[in-house]
This record gives structure tokens, sequence and C-alpha cells, in this order.
């Protein structure tokens, strides 16, 4: 049993963000779900790293 997400999954989701979604509204959403990532990816590093040494 598989338990990553496909393609088709994907695409299901995308196709509900749009619907849900203002598509005006989408660039923003975008730009803060990356730099919320970016922000997330940095924290765990430094954790990583914290807990290394």
């Amino acid at each position: 049993m598989t338990s990553g997400v496909g393609f088709s999954e994907i695409l299901l989701i995308l196709a509900l963000i749009v619907i849900f979604i203002n598509p005006k509204q989408l660039p923003g959403l975008i730009r803060r779900v990356s730099k919320t990532a970016a922000q997330l990816q940095a924290a765990v590093r430094k954790y990583i790293d914290d807990v290394k040494y």
C-alpha cells in the first residue's frame, strides 16, 4: 500500500483551489505559502544543526 500523493490527486487539489479561491488572489496565496515553506525549512535546518552539535 502506497501512502504517497499521485499526479491525479495533485491535479484534483489544484482544481479545487482554483474553484474555491478567487484567481486574482492566487498569486498572493502562492507567495505566502512559498514564504512560509521557506521559513519552515530554515527553522528545521537550524533545529537539526542545533541538535547535531
